[in-house]
């Protein structure tokens, strides 16, 4: 079944339409399968080409028909004419998708194996946290504008999820079926733990935070390099540079408390933070949109928190600290001198 995920999440890549999460679905069923890492290779290979010879479709179209393994359909008959060959990749990507659908929904509907090829999606929106326990006892509290793909039952030897954005697991353990988070850019590996992952797709930066257990990091451009955590340590990836260092204490009210996971108790910490990095902070604490004006403002570093603050409470104690103003039109903010 992997094989013919991995043929429609291809088609779909290859057609400019896969969603964030299929992205990272896709990266995680290549690093999990060295036959489809190679076969990926070559067919990215030929799509990229445009002097790939007419002669070499049939062979192509052969390829895909086998993997897919569609029974009983008649085979797909291609003219060749040379001067055509962008035309013969856009029919082979319309294979692809195609095929690949039709493979994929036919055996959900006569098989009955939906709950073993869906995936679930949990979605959270903009100043929304929300908590979901999986079918193993795992929790998961998701924090704003993030998304979590997961099977309604967990089969084989690993039990796999997908996350976009940021969540907080607290993970059931099972040392004969590993957990792992999959983000765009690294998977996480744990038994039994507590951890965040921070990966939302317009952050520059990927963080993993662990409270307690064990976890192991590995990238997905290099899977032979791990980073093992231990309580209190943080993993950065920033740029695909990885970093390890502490997690970040915060005691602005008297009470000590971790910055990175301060979230999951509905408070927004940020310690000696750029205003760019805190804008997205706000945006997605209180569903608006921050325009900077002028932007040397945006290199302006800030350390404070938010609790029941309004959006613009929140911006006039930065104004305590700063010289800005700041005017609100909706769901627009606009930062200016």
């Amino acid at each position: 079944m992997t094989d013919q995920r991995f043929t429609e999440l291809l088609g779909k890549q290859l057609a400019g339409e896969i969603s964030p999460d299929e992205s990272v679905e896709l990266k995680s069923i290549l690093a999990d399968n060295e036959a489809l890492r190679a076969e990926y290779k070559q067919l990215q290979t030929y799509f990229e080409s445009e002097t790939a010879e007419e002669e070499n479709i049939d062979l192509v179209f052969d390829r895909i028909r086998a993997q897919i393994q569609v029974p009983d359909e008649p085979r797909l008959k291609v003219a060749k004419n040379k001067g055509y060959s962008v035309w013969l990749k856009i029919a082979a990507v319309a294979a692809i998708v195609l095929a690949g659908v039709l493979v994929y929904n036919r055996e959900a509907i006569f098989f009955n194996k939906t709950d073993q090829l869906a995936l679930k999606q949990a979605q959270t929106k903009a100043t929304e946290i929300k908590t979901i326990i999986l079918a193993d006892g795992s929790t998961v509290k998701m924090n704003s504008e993030s998304s979590l793909r997961y099977p309604e039952h967990f089969s084989g030897d690993t039990r796999n999820v997908y996350l976009s954005g940021e969540a907080f697991f607290e993970v059931k353990k099972d040392a004969q079926h590993p957990f792992i988070v999959h983000t765009e850019q690294l998977a996480v590996k744990v038994l039994g733990t507590a951890f965040d992952v921070k990966a939302y797709q317009n952050d520059a930066f990927i963080e993993t935070t662990l409270i307690r257990g064990s976890v192991a990091i590995s990238l997905k451009n290099n899977t032979k390099q791990t980073f093992t955590l231990k309580p209190n340590d943080k993993f950065t990836l920033v740029d695909g540079k990885p970093n390890l260092s502490q997690l970040t204490h915060f005691s602005g009210t008297g009470t000590d408390r971790v910055m990175e996971t301060a979230w999951t108790n509905h408070e927004l910490i940020y310690k000696n933070n750029r205003f760019d990095e805190i804008a997205k902070l706000f945006e997605r604490w209180y569903d608006v949109k921050i325009t900077f004006k002028e932007a040397d403002l945006k290199t302006v570093k800030f350390t404070g928190h938010v609790d029941k603050e309004t959006i613009a409470e929140a911006l006039n104690v930065l104004k305590l600290i700063e010289n800005f103003n700041y005017s609100i039109k909706g769901k627009n903010v606009y930062i200016y001198r």
